[in-house]
């Protein structure tokens, strides 16, 4: 049995950006995303950042680990953050969301966009309602999409 990182149909709408070389200079980019289905009680709210690494003991320990003297080749590397407001959404969603994110890591990481810098997706905001089922799975597969668009 295969298991899909993401859905083919999601992978088709961004295959092609995923090729591209990431322009730092355009980031920090946002992604976002919303669900509300009042009939199935599903609701959830999910904002992601790409933006530079900027914590520089997490960049010495990837260069450090990373770092190929053999073949002399640049690391690929990704890192990931929960920046959320409690308030606004509860660590406890991050279980929702996390596994999301680092399945999308793993796929750009196959993808060697040669990127010198070190890049960090960060949930930076979001939202939930405690009486309905969380829709923040797939909010945060679309905001990854709407992100990636941007690219």
């Amino acid at each position: 049995m295969d298991i899909e990182i993401i859905p083919r149909s999601v992978y088709s709408k961004i295959s092609d950006k995923l090729l591209k070389k990431i322009d730092v200079s355009k980031l920090p980019l946002f992604g976002e995303k919303e669900i509300y289905k009042i009939t199935a009680e599903r609701y959830g709210r999910v904002k992601i950042k790409l933006d530079v690494e900027n914590d520089l003991d997490i960049i010495k320990k990837i260069r450090e680990d990373y770092y190929d003297d053999i073949n002399d080749s640049k690391y690929n590397h990704y890192t990931y953050k929960w920046e959320v407001d409690e308030q606004k959404l509860p660590k406890a969603y991050e279980h929702y969301i996390k596994p999301e994110i680092l399945n999308f890591i793993k796929i750009l990481s196959v993808f060697n966009n040669n990127n010198a810098e070190i890049l960090r997706f960060s949930v930076v905001d979001g939202d939930f309602k405690d009486s309905e089922r969380p829709a923040h799975t797939l909010c945060t597969i679309l905001a990854l999409i709407d992100l990636f668009d941007q690219i």
